[in-house]
């Protein structure tokens, strides 16, 4: 078998040889909320379970559903059909999210592109696994663990067949991983692509699997009920088909795609005439962090600002959180409401967005964490938010609140990160080059790896918040500078330097430098007139030499002095040389028309 070139961070592998490339498998943890609570308190393994959120029994365990309890059942009616049903708050979600990590982070052992699908469902591509399984076995003797819907007739000319009985093996391996080390127990679908993976896999439920081959793919289609069983098609689609008397999977194998085109465009079309075959070419994408971390909570109705700020607190908490486990600094905060109107007789959402800053949150023995100043900041953002969605001269009615943090960037902890220095509660002197008595400027600055996070109406209207970064690796410095008397201007003011967010590719040039603010003697410096004659030959000294400072301050560290840039190393000099330019270079014909660079002097100004 030859080897094939695959790229192992998503399922792209495709042979031309092959019409069935992928191996797919997809696993479903058998009544997740109630196996979560089980493994909790083995004592509730042996009784019927039901877990509650609000009015409602969201799921329950085998127990409790051979006695008539469904998902989504009213607890009232539950409890009519079996009496003695056990029912355990689910309301907090924080150890159904600790026992879905857990879960993924074992399935990525493999070394395989792991696709999360909400927290108890997900998709593994095994093509690569399979590839290399074939190598070493017998590919005449195969048991396929589980079940097999409906024998193989003969072969595959692809030899798709002996791919997808190894990848039930490698399904089984991994659901007998998840129980002995998790406690789970799981169903697997396999199948050569993910639709047909997912909707095999609850053919034996619980804690068994299925392996379907590609030439039963149509006829298992066609045997599905309605349009709506295909995960792609949504409730808009569906009612789109069946207004054209499209109602079952095979109404949609028959229709012909020209009068499909007549009410689709031309792609989605084929798209639905693909599905209702059982093809799907989508590739397994590598799940990573969420691009939002939010909560929600859902009641009859509120209508007192008091109770809603309550409500608020209370999700705030808990979506700190999430936050800490995360890691990621937030610098986006969402709010959404959810309005009960009459005159709609329906209730429907709203919400609003805005940046934060990022120095909100602090950083202490590695863990992110937000001081009671912090949260208190942090509410009143949220109901300044909710203040512009509700009109509180009238009455309101809500039956929903949520948070989310919608964009975060990553921390940079690195030996080399300036943010080792800057993210401590330290003080040094002024960051700001006062021009003026009072005077506001904006800088633009990168900072690593913001992860883009869908958008809703944004505000920028709060005076502690910070301009939204436009660009996904882009953000904007405002600082906001005091008016300041003559008699302060000389005292500058101390600032905690936790509140920059400097360009971090610059700043890794000087991670080795620190900046003693208190007690800083400078050694004497010439005459104005001196230096002037002796600017010219100085700079030509120092481009011979490398950039080496001979008459460096007694506390900078020449080593990293060496490695600035040359542009910065000239500021710097010119600086010492002559105080009374705080830190800004002489200007020359070629730059005199041209911005200042945006440097990091523009933030230090020289002990005076």
């Amino acid at each position: 078998m030859d080897d094939r070139t695959m790229d192992c961070s998503s399922s792209s592998y495709v042979d031309s040889d092959h019409e069935h490339p992928r191996s797919i498998v997809h696993i479903d943890i058998d009544c997740f909320y109630a196996q979560v609570e089980m493994l909790r308190s083995p004592e509730l393994r042996a009784v019927p379970l039901g877990v509650q959120q609000k009015n409602f029994v969201i799921t329950s365990n085998y127990e409790a559903r051979r006695c008539g309890v469904h998902k989504c059942m009213l607890v009232h009616d539950a409890l009519k059909v079996c009496p003695n049903l056990k029912l355990v708050n689910g309301e907090d979600l924080q150890n159904y999210r600790t026992a879905s990590n857990k879960i993924f982070e074992l399935l990525l052992s493999w070394k395989c592109p792991v696709e999360k699908l909400g927290m108890d469902e997900n998709f593994i591509d095994v093509t690569k696994i399979v590839q290399e399984k074939l190598k070493s076995v017998d590919v005449n003797n195969l048991i396929v663990p589980g079940h097999v819907y409906e024998e193989a007739s003969a072969n595959c000319a692809c030899g798709c067949h002996t791919r997808l009985k190894l990848a039930s093996q490698v399904a089984g391996e991994m659901r007998q991983k998840i129980f002995n080390e998790l406690g789970f127990t799981t169903c697997a679908g396999i199948a050569h692509n993910k639709l047909l993976a997912k909707l095999i896999c609850p053919l034996h439920k619980p804690n068994d699997q299925t392996t379907m081959f590609p030439e039963h793919a149509e006829g298992f289609m066609s045997a599905l009920p309605s349009v709506r069983s295909i995960p792609s098609i949504g409730s808009k689609t569906a009612e789109a088909l069946v207004s054209q008397k499209i109602i079952t999977v095979s109404d949609l194998q028959e229709v012909p795609l020209d009068i499909l085109k007549k009410h689709f465009n031309s792609d989605m079309a084929v798209r639905l005439k693909s599905l209702s075959l059982g093809n799907d070419n989508t590739p397994v994408k590598q799940s990573g962090k969420p691009q939002s971390i939010g909560l929600e909570d859902s009641f009859k109705t509120v209508s007192v600002r008091s109770e809603v700020e309550e409500k608020f607190s209370a999700l705030l908490q808990r979506l700190l959180v999430l936050v800490r486990e995360d890691g990621r600094i937030p610098v986006s905060l969402r709010v959404t409401l959810r309005k009960k109107d009459a005159k709609r007789l329906s209730s429907h959402r709203e919400s609003r967005q805005c940046q934060i800053s990022p120095s909100i949150f602090t950083i202490s023995n590695s863990t992110l964490a937000v001081t009671q100043a912090g949260q208190q900041k942090l509410l009143t953002i949220i109901m300044r938010l909710f203040n512009k969605l509700i009109d509180l001269s009238k009455p309101f009615h809500l039956t929903l609140v949520g948070l989310a943090f919608t964009k975060f960037q990553e921390r940079m902890t690195g030996r080399g990160s300036i943010v080792n220095y800057l993210m401590n509660d330290i003080s040094v002197q002024s960051v700001l080059n006062l021009q003026s008595d009072c005077d506001t400027s904006a800088t633009s600055m990168d900072y690593s790896a913001a992860s883009p996070g869908s958008s809703t109406t944004t505000d920028l209207s709060d005076g502690e918040v910070e301009p939204s970064p436009k660009k996904p690796k882009k953000v904007n410095w405002i600082a906001k500078r005091r008016c300041l008397s003559k008699g302060e201007v000389a005292s500058p003011s101390k600032l905690k330097v936790g509140e920059l967010r400097l360009n971090s590719r610059e700043l890794e040039k000087v991670s080795e430098l620190r900046l003693n603010s208190r007690d800083r003697s400078l050694t004497p410096r010439a005459s104005p007139a001196k230096d002037n004659m002796s600017d010219n030959s100085d700079t030509m000294k120092d481009v011979a030499e490398g950039g080496i400072c001979d008459n460096c301050p007694s506390d900078v560290d020449k080593e990293v002095f060496n490695a600035l840039p040359y542009e910065m190393q000239q500021e710097l000099k010119t600086m010492w040389k002559n105080p009374s330019s705080s830190g800004v270079a002489r200007s020359s014909p070629r730059t005199m028309n041209k911005a200042n660079p945006n440097t990091i002097l523009k933030y230090f100004v020289p002990h005076k």
